[in-house]
Formats: C-alpha cells, sequence, structure tokens
C-alpha cells in the first residue's frame, strides 16, 4: 500500500478531497470572470452587480458539492456561482453571464430575483430581505416535510444581515416542525453593516436547533460537519446551523481570514493527496471555455 492510501481518510476520501479542489478553483475561475466582465461593462450603470464569492469557496463548495437531485439552495446574493457547484451547463452559463453583466437580457435591478432555479433548477427566487428569504426556504422545506421527501433545502445568509429577533423566530419555528435544513452562516463582507450576531452557533441550541461553528476557511472540516448534519436532517432529525467564522490565519492582521484556496493547497500537498503541477492545473478547463466565448 502506498504512503498515500495509508494516509487516506475514509470520511473524506482523496477522490472527494481532489472534486472539491476543483470545484473551489473553478468558482474562483468563474467569480474572476464576472468580476472582469463587470469593470468593462457600460450596461450596468445603475443596474444590480452579481455579487462576488471570493473567499467563501470553502464554504459554498464543503456545504454543497454533495446535494443530490431535488435538493434546493436558496443563496445569500445573486449570482450563478451555485448554478456551477449544481452542475448547470457550462455553456449555457456562460451565456447567462455574458447576458447579465451586459445589461442585454433586461437584467435591471432585480436580475436574477425571480427566475426559478437559476441554470440549475436547483435555487430557490432571489429577494432582497433576508427575512422574506428564509421564510420562503422554510416554505419548501416544509413541502419536502409535508411529502414524505428525503430533500433538503441549504440556505446561505450572510452574518449580520438578520437580527437576533430574525434568527430566534425562524430558528425557533425551525426547530419545532423539524424542517429538513441546513442554515450556512457565512462571514460578513468588509465594510458591511453587522446588524446581527456574533458567535451566533453558542445562541441556537436554546431556540431548538444545534449550531456548529467551523473554521470559514478549512474546506475538510466544514465537508465533515456538513456531511454529519445533512446526515441528520435527511432522516427527519431536523434543522442544523453551521456558522462559517473568519478565522485569522498567522500573520495576517486581526479579523482577516486566510484564503481557503490556499489553505486547501496546503493540505492536499502535506498529505500527498495530489501534485503542485495538478493543482495548478484545476480550473484550466474553465478557463478555456471562457476564453473560447471571447471576441
Amino acid at each position: 500500500m502506498s504512503e498515500t492510501g495509508m494516509h487516506e481518510n475514509p470520511l473524506v476520501p482523496n477522490a472527494k478531497l481532489r472534486q472539491m479542489y476543483v470545484a473551489m478553483a473553478e468558482a474562483r475561475v468563474l467569480d474572476e470572470h464576472i468580476a472582469r466582465l463587470q469593470k468593462r461593462s457600460k450596461g450596468l450603470k445603475g443596474r444590480r452587480r452579481l455579487a462576488s464569492t471570493h473567499g467563501q469557496e470553502a464554504c459554498r463548495v464543503s456545504t454543497a458539492i454533495d446535494l443530490g437531485p431535488g435538493d434546493l439552495v436558496s443563496d445569500s446574493q445573486v449570482g450563478v456561482v451555485m448554478d456551477l457547484l449544481a452542475g448547470a451547463k457550462v455553456s449555457s452559463l456562460l451565456k447567462h453571464v455574458a447576458g447579465l453583466t451586459s445589461g442585454k437580457n433586461g437584467a435591471g435591478k432585480n436580475a436574477g430575483a425571480v427566475k426559478l432555479g437559476g441554470t440549475s433548477g436547483r435555487l430557490l427566487p432571489w429577494v432582497d430581505d433576508a427575512g422574506e428569504r428564509l421564510r420562503m426556504a422554510m416554505g419548501a422545506a416544509l413541502s419536502f416535510k409535508a411529502l414524505g421527501r428525503a430533500n433538503v433545502v441549504v440556505a446561505y445568509v450572510r452574518n449580520g444581515e438578520v437580527s437576533k429577533g430574525v434568527w430566534r423566530r425562524v430558528l425557533e419555528l425551525a426547530g419545532k416542525l423539524e424542517l429538513p435544513m441546513i442554515f450556512v452562516v457565512l462571514p460578513a463582507g468588509g465594510g458591511e453593516k453587522r446588524n446581527g450576531m456574533t458567535n451566533l452557533s453558542a445562541n441556537t441550541a436554546r431556540w431548538g436547533v444545534p449550531g456548529i461553528p467551523v473554521d470559514a476557511g478549512d474546506a475538510v472540516a466544514l465537508y465533515r460537519v456538513a456531511q454529519e448534519s445533512l446526515g441528520r436532517t435527511r432522516v427527519g432529525d431536523g434543522p442544523v446551523l453551521i456558522e462559517c467564522m473568519a478565522c485569522p490565519m498567522e500573520g495576517l492582521g486581526r479579523g482577516t481570514a486566510g484564503d481557503p484556496l490556499v489553505q486547501i493547497k496546503e493540505f492536499l500537498l502535506g498529505r500527498n493527496v495530489c501534485s503542485k503541477a495538478w493543482l495548478e492545473r484545476a480550473g484550466d478547463g474553465l478557463r478555456r471555455r471562457i476564453a473560447a466565448r471571447r471576441p
């Protein structure tokens, strides 16, 4: 048996680790592509821009990579990266991005807000108010429960966009009804108003929902927590809240989290899961698809 095989973790097999890294790398490639298009587009003046997921790759990939047919996602922002993670056809996705970033397909203030499922069929409609988004997600989860389906709804919410009172009401109801939901709290972006709670997961148990804090940059830890939470929720044990905490890395400023792609690279190389050359090639397929669309 090789050294790699001897150290393989059966809970997170090496093949899954490589799959996660490719998904994270492609999410970063798509995010950077969108940023470039929006920077040079004149058609976006006064229109809603697609939000960046830079730095959220571990939080999103680790909690969504094993969602299956029929599972739904309530996103925290207008974007398309979750469609990519859900397996949307790349050609259709890039065409959709081109239209949204050019303003040529009617992408106004409500861009992406009313189209059910985005391009993947998995996303719930997006609305500005986070409390309304959570209630919509809870309605979808209640439908799953009433129909006896083993599907789940994963609801992403940025830390600070929901108040303590809203969280208490939402989680108390979700816990009481034992809804098949995973609440994923993303770190607040720089400069965002924080009207919510810090260390939310320490307070959720009294509202009937277990809360688990995890390093927002640690894709492997997030994946293990997500798998345990999804397993619990699918068998009817109710919702779970995963709080992605921005943990500062050594050498960075206080409150500044490390790059999740750098963290998982170091993890994979340290355990001989793949080579440095393989890591550098991850995402090349999507880069080529993007380059092929350029005039």
